[in-house]
């Protein structure tokens, strides 16, 4: 008898834990899809303050430095657009080497079709020069879980030099951000080994990961690129 009243209770206890795990499980998916207290879809605007000339950088900036055609998304968590410790995608090193964004956009088009991205904008040239004010609309979906804004553009010409913003949340605390912003700065994309503006070709075998030149040495000099702001419509 004690020996069978063991086992009830030991199912017992099994069963409460299952129906706790279950529960803690159909929870933790329903935030990761529809952050809580954000609903519906949220118009942003993303401008970028472009600041790279002579004034900004004089020990590094190449003549007739400029930018490739800016790229920016909203998505969900499952999508990742590139951040520091990650390898580049075919999209960024495309944007990072050569400044075409046709790659990063496919893989944004893709992205879409699967639900993880709910939209994304590009202009389709790049600056006429270093100093720019570029603005792009992207709409955030908190029912599909695309609440996080992210951006990237060439710093032309470099090996593999880029700059943007990743994984910028625009529901925080349950609310809509109304507005939210940062620096751009300097960002190497780990596929290529050049290191001046105009250095040949030289692929990284095997690539790193992204990580961050924004220092006190070339190219950056502690000096940003320049300002983005993500504001609600």
């Amino acid at each position: 008898m004690a020996i069978g009243r063991s086992l009830t209770s030991f199912a017992a206890a099994a069963l409460a834990v299952v129906a706790a795990t279950s529960a803690f499980t159909t929870v933790a998916d329903a935030r990761y899809s529809a952050p809580r207290g954000c609903t519906g879809k949220r118009e942003y605007e993303v401008t970028l303050w472009l600041k790279w000339s002579g004034s900004t950088h004089p020990r590094s900036y190449p003549d007739g430095g400029n930018f490739s055609p800016p790229t920016v998304a909203a998505h969900a968590s499952r999508y990742q657009m590139w951040a520091p410790g990650s390898f580049a995608s075919e999209g960024i090193k495309s944007v990072a080497e050569t400044g075409n964004p046709a790659p990063l956009r496919e893989e944004l088009t893709t992205y879409q079709s699967a639900g993880h991205v709910s939209s994304w904008a590009g202009t389709d040239a790049p600056t006429e020069s270093g100093v720019e004010e570029v603005i792009l609309k992207v709409t955030a979906d908190a029912d599909t879980g695309a609440t996080y804004v992210s951006g990237a553009t060439m710093l032309f010409p470099s090996p593999d030099w880029f700059t943007g913003f990743y994984d910028v949340p625009v529901c925080r605390r349950g609310r809509w951000v109304s507005k939210t912003g940062g620096s751009l700065t300097f960002w190497d994309s780990g596929t290529d080994s050049g290191e001046t503006h105009e250095a040949e070709d030289a692929a990284t075998v095997p690539p790193t990961t992204i990580f961050s030149i924004q220092n006190g040495d070339f190219p950056a000099f502690n000096t940003p690129v320049g300002w983005y702001s993500v504001r609600a419509m």
